[in-house]
């Protein structure tokens, strides 16, 4: 039997294969996979039809409207959202709607009204086609910079303010978006600016409560589903069906889905897998929804390499004039986070490091999310529904090329300065900002230490002078009491205490491993015991460590606890 595949279905095989094959050629180069990715596509994608005959290298022609609305955004939503620390959100909360919500309506209006200065130079019937590639551009995508973030040891509440401005940015970005592309659309547009402003609002505040109240009931049906349950395979399939489900039914009931799988996710991520799931259930749902992720990256930004040819070729000469004014508008409206961080002590939360003001600014990269609702436009812009006004080819290319312009440059340009600046400004500490710190004192309490009991053993034998005892004693027994000090001082600090309980935590799950690996060896428990013992321990280890996004800060260690442990003297010295 002959049955011909879905139109989508040689694209995205294409795609996923082409992401395969990038991935293992730039393991080794310091490159973003991301716009390794784009570059790939925009060699198939300028060299299409010689190679693939029948593929489509068109990224609209590749994904339906419906593919991009209920099968695409709600993935790269949900996993955002599970993995934000609920601790540090809620610590930070209103600096984090401050920076997200109200930036989204700013970013929209201030690109989308420099757009149409410069490039279509206050063209009346240009304007909503502004605000709509201001409203393409307003989501920000954290994932790029987290991983720099991770490396260079940046503190962890500026982690958590990037995502969480991420996440709500996303939210809120692709309700904007919606309700203007649905003003964009209409048959007949010919209302005056104020009802048109009017409806916007009015759309924009019931698809964002409607779309509120279906994620918080259906995140609170998932949790109830989540405690039935210690299947870790049903319980991933909870998650699953949380993610796509909730963001139908608010689609259904004319709400956000977007808002609505971003609360949902929230709820699920900060209580149902915390307080509900199983730890195996926790790795396997974290680790699903990351493949998940990788796949839609993946696609999205091959199929923007494969269209970027054929839009640079159909707007001519005037591309490069546009991606400048684009990378422009993007990087003048991303200023307003400045005046808004200077706003956050009379939130009643602590003020941000003006030092980190600089690192906020830079994460605005563009990701994901943008080139989802670009190519949205694209399908409307060839399949126009019956009924809507058609989207005009020309301005679709300009928008195109802006779009991609600015994720690129944002990727390429903004992407690699984060690190440096990091160094620069001196924001090197761990995730907390204070965990160079306790290395440093626990540096200093094993050498010093060391180096009293060596001076002892040398003054007893003879073998040191009195003058050489007299003068090195009390230099290393002040050094060991500062640095006693300095551990005292950084296990009573509130914000570093749960970071110090995982590194505890890993600590003794480290000594248990190592007791089992003992045991095997000289045979006092099965190979097979001690196999399914040692998954266990891993799976609560690798728990703790992505809990407190502790990875490269907790030291463990790799066989017994040394006799002159730092930790026990200083609980002695008490």
């Amino acid at each position: 039997m002959s049955v011909a595949p879905p139109s989508f279905m040689p694209p995205l095989v294409g795609a996923l294969g082409l992401a395969i094959g990038v991935s293992l050629t730039i393991q080794r180069l310091k490159i973003p996979y991301t716009v390794a990715l784009a570059g790939a596509g925009i060699i198939v994608g300028s060299i299409g039809a010689l190679v693939f005959d029948t593929l489509d290298t068109s990224g609209a022609g590749a994904l339906s409207a419906d593919l991009i609305l209920f099968l695409i955004l709600p993935p790269l939503l949900f996993e955002g959202a599970t993995k934000m620390d609920a601790r540090e959100l809620k610590r930070n909360w209103r600096t984090v709607s401050m920076l997200a919500v109200p930036s989204v309506i700013l970013n929209t209006a201030l690109i989308g009204g420099i757009i149409w200065l410069l490039v279509w130079q206050g063209d009346g019937s240009r304007l909503m086609y502004a605000l709509l590639l201001g409203a393409i551009l307003a989501p920000t995508d954290p994932v790029s910079v987290l991983a720099t973030f991770k490396e260079a040891g940046a503190p962890h509440r500026l982690a958590t303010i990037v995502e969480g401005e991420a996440l709500f940015n996303d939210g809120t970005g692709v309700v904007v978006f919606s309700v203007l592309l649905g003003l964009v659309l209409e048959a007949g547009q010919s209302a005056g600016i104020t009802t048109t402003v009017l409806t916007g609002i009015g759309q924009f505040l019931l698809t964002v409560l409607v779309g509120a109240a279906v994620g918080a009931g259906l995140g609170m049906v998932a949790n109830s589903a989540l405690d039935w349950t210690d299947d870790h395979l049903v319980e991933v399939t909870i998650s699953v069906a949380t993610a796509f489900g909730t963001f139908l039914v608010a689609e259904q009931l004319h709400g956000s889905g977007v808002i609505a799988v971003v609360i949902a996710g929230l709820m699920v991520g900060s209580y149902g897998k915390i307080e509900k799931m199983t730890p195996q259930a926790r790795v396997a749902l974290d680790g699903f929804w990351e493949q998940v992720a990788f796949v839609i990256n993946s696609v999205l930004f091959i199929l923007l390499g494969f269209e970027v040819i054929q839009r640079v070729e159909a707007v001519g000469q005037r591309a490069v004039m546009l991606a400048l004014a684009s990378i422009i508008a993007a990087s003048i409206a991303r200023l307003v986070i400045y005046p808004k961080m200077r706003l956050t002590p009379h939130t009643g939360e602590e003020a941000i490091p003006k030092s980190w003001h600089h690192i906020v600014y830079l994460s605005g990269l563009r990701g994901s999310v943008s080139l989802a609702l670009l190519l949205l436009v694209a399908h409307m812009s060839q399949h126009p529904e019956p009924g809507t006004t058609a989207f005009p080819p020309d301005i679709y290319a300009d928008i195109f090329v802006m779009v991609a312009s600015v994720v690129l440059f944002t990727l390429l340009v903004q992407g690699p300065m984060i690190s440096w600046l990091i160094k620069k400004l001196g924001i090197i500490h761990g995730s907390d900002g204070r965990s160079e710190e306790f290395e440093e004192a626990l540096a200093t309490i094993v050498a010093d230490e060391a180096a009293l009991i060596e001076l002892s053993r040398l003054e007893e034998a003879g073998l040191a002078s009195k003058g050489a005892v007299a003068r090195l004693k009390p230099e290393a027994q002040g050094r060991l009491l500062l640095a006693q000090d300095k551990l005292r001082e950084l296990i009573e600090d509130p914000v570093f205490a749960s970071r110090l309980s995982a590194r505890t935590e890993a600590r003794v799950l480290a000594a248990a491993q190592s007791a089992l690996e003992d045991a095997e060896i000289v045979g006092l428990i099965s190979g097979h015991a001690g196999s399914d013992m040692r998954w266990l321990i891993n799976t609560d280890l690798a728990l703790i460590l992505r809990s407190e996004d502790a990875g490269g800060e907790v030291p463990l260690p790799k066989a017994k606890v040394a006799k002159s442990d730092p930790l026990t003297t200083l609980t002695k010295s008490d």
